[in-house]
């Protein structure tokens, strides 16, 4: 089977389109080949800032045949009463390129139905390619767009040349106003001319463009940078954000050192990281204590001459972002941090819940009654300072300039005012983490436990106020970024372990908003829901998979402490799984006999008791049950589940077996009944819901 290769030369693509085309363009393609029934084997995407290269292997050179099925009208409409076909018949038949033989008749919930089946011959795969490529590169949800040629084909830049290869054929399209070809571009300095590609074969075309002075996979560049960086400028570590976007800049990374005045070096280092990021997109450096030095290195676009004029240039472009940044920072010191809090009426919270400094106010009233909910009454004043400085530095000129310094620019001006250094860590670390994806374990490495209190309740009240205002994220839209808030409560309670009383935060908050709130009436349920699908995510389970069900099973029973939710389902996923199901059996039969039953039963009484094996599961339970309640109290979950398995496993089948539970007599139905429920929720109210579990009896 033949290989198809495409590359398009583009004008520099902005920071951010490789990031779409990595994510959109290989799934896409796929998708796309599998609608036309075109197979293939395999389909590598990469891209530089100045080529899109798709490889598809083994791609099939004709699409099979098939026979389709086609509806059509009903069988009234297609005869008349003497049987003959009527002009809808022939019109649905002209239209299908098909005879009266070809049809039948069938018999539908809907009524009778004429259907035709049609033989299709499959296509060559070559005359389909160029409108599928078009549709293909059309499809791709670049954020901002351009159109430069009078077909009006819309791209984030300019198409400058065009290879379409299906082994060594050329494959005749236009994309825009560009033909394509066999032609190819090197790096634009390096490498200008053009050059030939002659087949359709990865490994070559690679081997080719390195030649030519590109390094076409984007994890070779970013891995030079950081190597780089690490070995040759002996820095531990790289901003990794940082690294990802010069390798979207460069075809053939370069590295530049240069310096900068250290009498800068009195600004704190965040802030003259950041200048260095923003404006220049270099890399601060640091001595091997982590303390910034004087100089910086910037990632170009292949080695040029020169190399002394684009150094001083780098520099004098960095001078100036610095001075500017000093002249911000002694600007805001000039007054006291909080006598900048005054200004938060200013800014606008949520459009309908006041300002900034109403959010303010809120938290520190909250903050006592967290720090109580959370077990940790003595970090309450700590706690409320950190929420009446927490938002000053929105208003800060520092900030303004370099919005991604918010937290960190509180931190430093908290301890310019002698704040607690507990409080300024708090404030400086309250946007954290900032990828959920980060690995939980390693979040209570960068955050204080204060930090991380004042995180959940911050974050807390922002999607009281959403959700209470009717502000939800659907589908793709979520400009308050929600889910981001809700997925760094749950990663936050999961790394500290911090247990609280959700629901009572909940509605101490709410009160909080007054009547503020537009939308209180199931606020709490949909919050808890949202928060349910957060923990989902945290945890990266999928539907359809044992732990799933053992997550849907914890939260049925109780959702009420975040941190115990996640203490639960490592328990029961970690432990023996034979144990589990065992329990899970006993659970599923009592709730297959509870479905449907309506009211909780009452408390089952031993005078009603008449079978053997009711009397010896009842006095079992009131026995033995304190047995599995105490190591619940502790928390000692797989205790429990291995305690309740072995003790009601046989009892129960027993019961089940040789009492017949939904008796005639309603009283003895009822007493047989709440004996269910007992066993039934001595596991679920505490534990875990196992009836969620399936497939349990194949195993």
């Amino acid at each position: 089977m033949p290989n198809l290769l495409i590359e398009i030369g583009v004008e520099e693509l902005p920071v951010g389109a490789l990031d779409v085309i990595y994510d959109e363009l290989a799934a896409k393609t796929r998708q796309k080949l599998v609608d036309e029934r075109i197979a293939f084997a395999e389909v590598k995407v990469e891209a530089t800032p100045r080529r899109i290269a798709l490889f598809v292997q083994g791609i099939a050179a004709m699409q099979p045949d098939r026979e389709l099925e086609i509806s059509g009208p009903s069988y009234e409409k297609c005869y008349d009463v003497q049987g003959k076909s009527t002009v809808v018949l022939q019109g649905f038949l002209r239209s299908k390129q098909a005879a009266e033989k070809d049809i039948e008749v069938r018999e539908t919930p809907k009524g009778k139905f004429i259907f035709l089946k049609k033989k299709e011959k499959g296509g060559v795969v070559a005359t389909l390619l160029p409108g599928l490529i078009q549709g293909l590169f059309a499809s791709l949800s670049f954020p901002k767009l351009m159109r430069w040629e009078p077909s009006g084909f819309r791209f984030p830049r300019p198409i400058r040349w065009l290879v379409v290869l299906m082994d060594t054929k050329k494959i005749p399209l236009m994309l825009a106003d560009v033909k394509s070809g066999n032609k190819s571009l090197g790096h634009r300095f390096l490498s200008p001319q053009s050059f030939t590609i002659l087949k359709a074969d990865w490994k070559a075309y690679v081997a080719l463009l390195k030649k030519k002075h590109v390094s076409l996979p984007i994890e070779t560049r970013e891995a030079l940078v950081r190597g780089t960086l690490k070995n040759r400028f002996k820095q531990k570590q790289s901003d990794d954000e940082l690294a990802h976007m010069n390798a979207q800049l460069v075809e053939e990374p370069f590295f530049l050192e240069g310096t900068f005045s250290q009498e800068y070096l009195e600004l704190p280092a965040e802030v003259l990281a950041s200048c260095m990021k923003k404006n220049q997109k270099i890399f601060a450096c640091y001595d091997p204590k982590g303390k910034m030095h004087n100089r910086f290195v910037a990632v170009m676009n292949g080695k040029r001459n020169g190399l002394a004029k684009i150094r001083s240039d780098y520099e004098n472009v960095l001078d100036s972002r610095l001075k500017d940044a000093r002249y911000f920072y002694e600007m805001d010191t000039r007054e006291t941090f909080e006598k900048k809090k005054s200004k938060l009426a200013e800014l606008v919270y949520l459009g309908k819940l006041g300002s900034v400094l109403d959010k303010t106010e809120r938290l520190e009233k909250l903050a006592p009654e967290f720090s109580k909910a959370v077990g940790h009454p003595a970090l309450a004043e700590d706690l409320k300072r950190v929420a009446s400085l927490s938002k000053i530095d929105l208003v800060t000129h520092l900030v303004y300039e370099m919005p991604d310094l918010q937290g960190i620019v509180g931190r430093e001006y908290a301890r310019e005012a002698k704040e607690k250094e507990e409080v300024a860590l708090a404030i400086g670390t309250q946007y954290l983490p900032k990828n959920l994806t980060e690995d939980h374990s390693k979040v209570k490495k960068s955050i204080s436990l204060p930090g991380a209190l004042f995180g959940i309740m911050d974050r807390l009240d922002l999607l009281v106020g959403a959700l209470g205002t009717g502000i939800e994220p659907t589908g793709s839209q979520d400009p308050f970024a929600l889910r981001r808030a809700g997925g760094n409560v749950v990663k936050l309670i999961r790394a500290f372990e911090i247990s609280f009383p959700l629901a009572k935060v909940i509605d101490e908050d709410v009160k909080l908003y007054a009547e503020k709130l537009s939308k209180k009436d199931d606020l709490k349920s949909r919050l808890l829901k949202f928060l349910q699908e957060r923990v989902s995510f945290e945890l990266g389970v999928k539907p359809g998979t044992r732990p799933y069900e053992i997550l849907q099973a914890v939260m049925r029973s109780s959702f009420e402490d975040i941190a115990d939710v996640f203490k639960r389902f490592e328990v029961l996923t970690g432990m023996d799984q034979k144990i589990l199901i065992k329990a899970a059996k006993v659970i599923q039969r009592t709730a297959n006999m509870l479905k449907g039953y309506g009211k909780m039963p009452g408390e089952p009484k031993e005078e009603l008791l008449v079978e053997a094996e009711e009397k010896k599961l009842f006095e079992l339970f009131r026995t033995r049950s304190k047995d599995v309640a105490e190591p619940l109290e502790k928390g000692e979950y797989e205790k429990a589940t291995r305690l309740f398995a072995d003790l009601f496993s046989v009892p129960l089948n027993d019961f089940f077996d040789h009492v017949l539970v939904n008796a005639e007599d309603a009283v003895l139905r009822e007493n047989r009944m709440a004996l269910v429920a007992r066993v039934n929720h001595l596991y679920t109210a505490r534990i875990a819901d196992l009836s969620a579990l399936s497939r349990i009896d194949e195993e």
